[in-house]
């Protein structure tokens, strides 16, 4: 399919092809991309590694720059062009993309990115005159030229060029944040759960939330796997995990059929020995494993249950904040809270504001996996929960939102 190489889909697919082979040897590629980074040092560096960044853009172009209509139809993706429409303005809903390209340099070595994507690397003493492919020298030619008219702009009005920016930059690359109570009110199906938590839960949450500031509770003096286990079960009891069981299950059995499995040896221990624990724990506590995962999931969606020891005693910390699992982690907390066991809730404050829906969301740039977040936004505003704009309701979302001044460029001296 002949693409025009000025619009979207085309610079997308030369992205992608530069993505899965960034490291350049060919002299030529290498003497371009040097000539860009030479000019991109004309401006202030914005963090470590010499990085810098600019923005540029491509057109959206025809339907035909992004997709051959007969294929889709042939291949089933689609059922008719008003599809095939659909599609295309789904994955490009604006006449122009916008792109973060970026520069850096670290021990002798060039890096180059578009939208955070590693799309060129190379060392000076590494070059060669072996051939190319094409994507790596159709891209460096466009960000030549797009490079050289984006730093001719800056040079000639800095300030109008950073006003441009914050006028014209779509929301969805832009970092922003949400009240969640507002964000409910658009998408109520979000909030649905949350709303489920009575009055009176929210006040014992609060109590949790005090106690875990201040450790006011009764430390245990000693403490043995079978407890542990036992803890864990007032957990999953809470969560009704195993109302529809047909079996009569034990506490350790609950913690294996829940928890994530790896647990250093936790399982085996005599239940019952407050010395084979406090042996255990000395020597096994960080082994590697997983033994405090006490609801599997993934790196940010698992609950953990921690055992501490400090010079007062023994006591839980409980660790479960993702959206995702938030509810469950709450219905643990207040059911440990009741039993009077001693434990600690992580992230209490923000946990309790989530659960009345008066936390922020934090919104990141479409490009960013929304996990992780937390340097995108400043400690005072303590964001634990992130997402995307997306494109369901995202005006109304916008309109609420409030969104973090971009970031300007300046030029050197």
């Amino acid at each position: 399919m002949e693409l025009n190489n000025n619009t979207a889909p085309y610079i997308d697919n030369m992205v992608y092809a530069c993505e899965s082979h960034p490291v350049v040897e060919n002299e030529v590629i290498i003497q371009r991309l040097a000539d860009i980074f030479k000019m991109m040092c004309s401006l202030e560096k914005q963090g470590d590694d010499e990085y810098r960044s600019i923005w540029i853009t491509a057109k959206r172009g025809r339907i035909e720059d992004f997709g051959d209509y007969n294929e889709y139809l042939e291949e089933g993706e689609v059922n008719n062009m008003q599809d095939f429409e659909e599609i295309w303005h789904y994955y490009y809903p604006d006449e122009v993309k916008w792109y973060k390209f970026a520069v850096a340099k670290y021990a002798d070595v060039h890096y180059f990115y578009i939208d955070s994507k590693l799309i060129f690397q190379f060392k000076s003493d590494e070059s060669n005159n072996e051939d190319c492919s094409d994507f790596q020298t159709t891209l460096a030619e466009w960000l030549l030229k797009e490079t050289a008219q984006t730093i001719d702009s800056i040079k000639k009005d800095a300030a109008r060029y950073n006003d441009f920016i914050e006028s014209n930059l779509p929301y969805r690359k832009r970092v922003g944040r949400i009240l969640r109570s507002d964000f409910w009110s658009i998408l109520p199906e979000f909030g649905e759960e949350f709303q489920k938590i009575t009055t009176d839960s929210l006040e014992i949450l609060n109590k949790v939330k005090v106690q875990s500031e201040s450790k006011t509770f009764k430390y245990l003096s000693s403490i043995s796997s079978g407890d542990f286990f036992r803890f864990c079960e007032v957990g999953y009891d809470a969560n009704q995990y195993f109302a529809k069981s047909n079996k009569t299950l034990t506490a350790k059995e609950k913690y294996i059929a829940m928890a994530d499995g790896r647990d250093c040896g936790l399982t085996k221990l005599n239940e019952e020995s407050y010395q084979d624990f406090s042996k255990w724990y000395e020597s096994e506590r960080n082994c590697g494993g997983h033994p405090w995962e006490i609801c599997r999931g993934g790196n940010s969606t698992h609950i953990s249950l921690y055992v501490c020891q400090d010079k007062n005693g023994w006591y839980l910390r409980l660790d479960g904040s993702s959206r995702v699992r938030v509810i469950e982690t709450i219905k643990i907390a207040i059911a440990l809270y009741k039993k009077e066991i001693p434990f600690v809730l992580w992230q209490a404050e923000e946990i309790c504001k989530m659960a009345s829906g008066a936390d922020y969301i934090g919104i990141v740039p479409e490009n960013v996996i929304p996990r992780y977040c937390h340097s995108y936004f400043p400690p005072e505003d303590k964001i634990i929960d992130f997402m995307n704009l997306g494109t369901e309701k995202s005006n109304e979302l916008i309109e609420k939102a409030f969104w973090y001044p971009l970031p300007e460029v300046h030029l050197l001296g």
